[in-house]
Protein backbone atom coordinates (compact mmCIF):
# COMPACT_ATOMS: atom_id res chain seq x y z
CA UNK A 1 0.00 0.00 0.00
CA UNK A 2 1.41 3.14 -0.82
CA UNK A 3 2.73 5.78 2.43
CA UNK A 4 0.23 7.96 1.07
CA UNK A 5 -2.64 5.87 1.79
CA UNK A 6 -1.79 4.54 4.73
CA UNK A 7 -1.13 7.16 6.21
CA UNK A 8 -4.74 8.45 5.65
CA UNK A 9 -5.75 5.49 6.66
CA UNK A 10 -4.09 5.88 10.08
CA UNK A 11 -5.76 9.50 10.26
CA UNK A 12 -8.98 8.52 9.50
CA UNK A 13 -9.23 5.94 12.28
CA UNK A 14 -7.70 8.56 14.37
CA UNK A 15 -10.62 10.62 13.77
CA UNK A 16 -12.85 7.53 13.92
CA UNK A 17 -11.71 6.69 17.48
CA UNK A 18 -11.80 10.53 19.14
CA UNK A 19 -15.36 11.30 17.44
CA UNK A 20 -16.01 8.05 19.52
CA UNK A 21 -14.71 9.15 22.72
CA UNK A 22 -16.51 12.24 22.53
CA UNK A 23 -20.00 10.99 21.91
CA UNK A 24 -19.23 8.58 25.24
CA UNK A 25 -18.78 11.31 27.17
CA UNK A 26 -20.84 13.92 25.69
CA UNK A 27 -18.24 16.27 24.83
CA UNK A 28 -19.19 18.46 27.81
CA UNK A 29 -22.07 19.57 25.96
CA UNK A 30 -24.34 16.57 28.37
CA UNK A 31 -26.19 18.17 31.97
CA UNK A 32 -24.22 17.43 34.96
CA UNK A 33 -24.78 14.24 36.43
CA UNK A 34 -26.89 14.46 39.89
CA UNK A 35 -24.82 12.90 42.51
CA UNK A 36 -26.33 9.67 43.52
CA UNK A 37 -26.93 10.99 47.67
CA UNK A 38 -28.37 14.08 47.52
CA UNK A 39 -28.08 15.60 51.40
CA UNK A 40 -31.41 15.76 53.04
CA UNK A 41 -32.27 19.37 54.49
CA UNK A 42 -31.68 19.16 57.92
CA UNK A 43 -35.16 20.82 58.45
CA UNK A 44 -36.85 17.56 57.29
CA UNK A 45 -36.09 13.85 58.63
CA UNK A 46 -35.15 11.31 56.44
CA UNK A 47 -38.00 8.90 57.64
CA UNK A 48 -40.73 11.55 55.86
CA UNK A 49 -39.21 11.33 52.55
CA UNK A 50 -40.41 8.75 50.12
CA UNK A 51 -38.03 6.73 47.79
CA UNK A 52 -38.43 7.02 44.07
CA UNK A 53 -40.31 3.83 44.01
CA UNK A 54 -43.32 4.77 46.28
CA UNK A 55 -46.65 5.83 44.65
CA UNK A 56 -47.22 9.71 45.20
CA UNK A 57 -48.57 11.19 48.21
CA UNK A 58 -52.52 11.61 47.64
CA UNK A 59 -53.86 14.74 47.43
CA UNK A 60 -56.71 16.27 49.69
CA UNK A 61 -59.99 16.55 48.70
CA UNK A 62 -60.51 19.76 46.53
CA UNK A 63 -62.85 21.83 49.17
CA UNK A 64 -61.61 19.74 52.53
CA UNK A 65 -61.04 22.09 55.45
CA UNK A 66 -58.31 22.96 56.40
CA UNK A 67 -56.59 21.68 59.96
CA UNK A 68 -58.26 23.65 63.10
CA UNK A 69 -55.43 25.65 64.80
CA UNK A 70 -54.40 24.95 67.93
CA UNK A 71 -55.91 27.93 70.64
CA UNK A 72 -53.70 29.85 72.33
CA UNK A 73 -51.79 29.45 75.09
CA UNK A 74 -54.09 30.44 78.88
CA UNK A 75 -53.11 33.95 80.05
CA UNK A 76 -55.45 34.14 83.00
CA UNK A 77 -58.25 32.72 84.83
CA UNK A 78 -61.29 34.48 86.65
CA UNK A 79 -63.33 32.67 89.30
CA UNK A 80 -66.49 35.28 89.80
CA UNK A 81 -67.68 33.51 92.61
CA UNK A 82 -64.57 33.44 94.68
CA UNK A 83 -63.07 36.59 93.45
CA UNK A 84 -60.04 34.91 92.39
CA UNK A 85 -58.42 36.02 89.42
CA UNK A 86 -54.68 35.40 88.60
CA UNK A 87 -52.30 35.39 85.76
CA UNK A 88 -51.53 31.51 83.73
CA UNK A 89 -47.83 30.16 83.43
CA UNK A 90 -46.83 27.02 81.09
CA UNK A 91 -45.00 24.61 83.29
CA UNK A 92 -44.38 20.60 83.16
CA UNK A 93 -43.29 18.21 85.69
CA UNK A 94 -41.37 18.29 88.78
CA UNK A 95 -38.30 16.33 89.94
CA UNK A 96 -40.68 13.74 91.61
CA UNK A 97 -42.40 13.22 88.49
CA UNK A 98 -45.55 15.29 89.47
CA UNK A 99 -47.30 18.41 88.01
CA UNK A 100 -45.07 21.40 88.44
CA UNK A 101 -46.74 24.49 90.78
CA UNK A 102 -45.83 28.05 90.27
CA UNK A 103 -43.55 29.20 93.91
CA UNK A 104 -45.61 32.59 93.38
CA UNK A 105 -49.11 31.55 95.09
CA UNK A 106 -50.71 34.05 93.13
CA UNK A 107 -50.04 32.52 89.86
CA UNK A 108 -51.32 29.72 88.62
CA UNK A 109 -49.90 26.92 86.51
CA UNK A 110 -51.24 25.38 82.85
CA UNK A 111 -49.52 21.96 82.75
CA UNK A 112 -48.33 22.64 78.91
CA UNK A 113 -47.86 18.60 77.92
CA UNK A 114 -51.75 18.24 78.38
CA UNK A 115 -54.70 20.14 76.72
CA UNK A 116 -54.95 23.85 75.77
CA UNK A 117 -57.94 25.30 77.05
CA UNK A 118 -60.25 25.90 74.20
CA UNK A 119 -59.41 22.45 72.33
CA UNK A 120 -62.05 20.52 70.93
CA UNK A 121 -60.82 17.65 73.26
CA UNK A 122 -58.92 16.74 76.42
CA UNK A 123 -58.73 18.07 79.37
CA UNK A 124 -56.62 21.14 80.20
CA UNK A 125 -55.54 20.99 83.81
CA UNK A 126 -54.79 24.06 86.07
CA UNK A 127 -52.97 23.77 89.22
CA UNK A 128 -52.67 26.89 92.00
CA UNK A 129 -52.08 27.47 95.88
CA UNK A 130 -53.97 27.06 98.30
CA UNK A 131 -51.64 28.57 100.57
CA UNK A 132 -48.12 29.00 101.54
CA UNK A 133 -45.96 29.37 104.97
CA UNK A 134 -44.20 32.63 104.31
CA UNK A 135 -46.72 33.85 100.95
CA UNK A 136 -49.58 33.63 102.92
CA UNK A 137 -53.21 32.55 101.23
CA UNK A 138 -52.83 31.61 97.43
CA UNK A 139 -55.13 32.28 94.34
CA UNK A 140 -57.16 29.28 95.18
CA UNK A 141 -57.82 29.12 98.66
CA UNK A 142 -61.46 28.86 98.13
CA UNK A 143 -61.75 27.05 95.46
CA UNK A 144 -63.60 24.44 97.05
CA UNK A 145 -66.27 26.73 98.09
CA UNK A 146 -67.36 26.73 94.28
CA UNK A 147 -70.75 24.99 93.04
CA UNK A 148 -71.95 23.55 89.97
CA UNK A 149 -73.16 25.94 87.55
CA UNK A 150 -69.95 29.07 88.65
CA UNK A 151 -68.22 30.64 85.76
CA UNK A 152 -64.68 29.86 85.02
CA UNK A 153 -63.24 32.62 82.40
CA UNK A 154 -59.91 31.74 81.05
CA UNK A 155 -58.34 34.62 79.11
CA UNK A 156 -55.61 32.91 76.05
CA UNK A 157 -52.62 35.14 75.28
CA UNK A 158 -54.30 36.06 71.66
CA UNK A 159 -57.38 37.89 73.69
CA UNK A 160 -59.97 35.30 72.87
CA UNK A 161 -62.34 34.78 76.33
CA UNK A 162 -63.70 31.38 76.95
CA UNK A 163 -66.20 30.43 79.08
CA UNK A 164 -66.66 27.12 81.38
CA UNK A 165 -69.54 25.85 83.75
CA UNK A 166 -68.28 23.90 86.91
CA UNK A 167 -70.20 20.67 86.90
CA UNK A 168 -68.64 18.49 89.97
CA UNK A 169 -66.31 19.76 93.18
CA UNK A 170 -64.70 16.90 94.34
CA UNK A 171 -62.06 16.55 97.58
CA UNK A 172 -59.88 13.64 96.68
CA UNK A 173 -57.13 12.06 98.91
CA UNK A 174 -53.78 12.54 97.56
CA UNK A 175 -52.85 8.46 96.85
CA UNK A 176 -56.76 8.09 95.23
CA UNK A 177 -56.14 11.00 92.59
CA UNK A 178 -57.20 9.46 89.20
CA UNK A 179 -54.36 11.27 87.25
CA UNK A 180 -55.30 9.59 83.95
CA UNK A 181 -58.39 10.70 84.19
CA UNK A 182 -58.02 13.92 85.11
CA UNK A 183 -54.78 14.67 82.48
CA UNK A 184 -56.29 12.42 79.68
CA UNK A 185 -55.91 14.12 76.19
CA UNK A 186 -58.55 12.78 74.78
CA UNK A 187 -62.91 13.17 75.39
CA UNK A 188 -65.33 15.86 75.85
CA UNK A 189 -63.21 19.01 76.34
CA UNK A 190 -63.10 19.96 79.71
CA UNK A 191 -61.39 22.09 82.37
CA UNK A 192 -60.27 20.99 85.47
CA UNK A 193 -58.63 22.92 88.14
CA UNK A 194 -56.77 21.78 91.21
CA UNK A 195 -55.25 22.88 94.35
CA UNK A 196 -54.51 21.32 98.23
CA UNK A 197 -57.12 20.35 100.54
CA UNK A 198 -57.84 18.80 103.73
CA UNK A 199 -55.49 18.13 106.48
CA UNK A 200 -52.02 19.44 106.77
CA UNK A 201 -49.57 16.70 106.92
CA UNK A 202 -46.87 18.10 109.33
CA UNK A 203 -44.57 15.45 108.90
CA UNK A 204 -44.52 15.39 105.33
CA UNK A 205 -45.54 19.37 105.34
CA UNK A 206 -48.57 18.94 102.87
CA UNK A 207 -51.65 18.78 102.68
CA UNK A 208 -53.27 15.30 102.61
CA UNK A 209 -56.15 15.75 99.58
CA UNK A 210 -56.96 17.76 96.76
CA UNK A 211 -59.53 19.78 95.76
CA UNK A 212 -60.61 18.86 91.85
CA UNK A 213 -63.23 20.99 89.94
CA UNK A 214 -64.13 20.12 86.60
CA UNK A 215 -65.98 22.51 84.53
CA UNK A 216 -67.58 22.16 80.85
CA UNK A 217 -67.62 24.72 78.03
CA UNK A 218 -70.42 26.70 78.38
CA UNK A 219 -72.99 26.97 75.91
Amino acid sequence: MPRTALTGLVTGLALVVVAVLLWSVGAGTSPAPVPAAVPVPAAVPAAVIAPASSAPLAAPPVGAPPAPAAPAQPAQVRIGTIAAAAPVVAVGVDERGAMAVPEDVRTVGWYRFGSRPGSLSGSAVLSGHVDDRLQGRGVFAALGDVEPGDLVEVELTDGTRLGYRVRTVEQVAKDALPADELFARSGPPRLTLITCGGDFDWTTRTHTENVVVTAEPAR
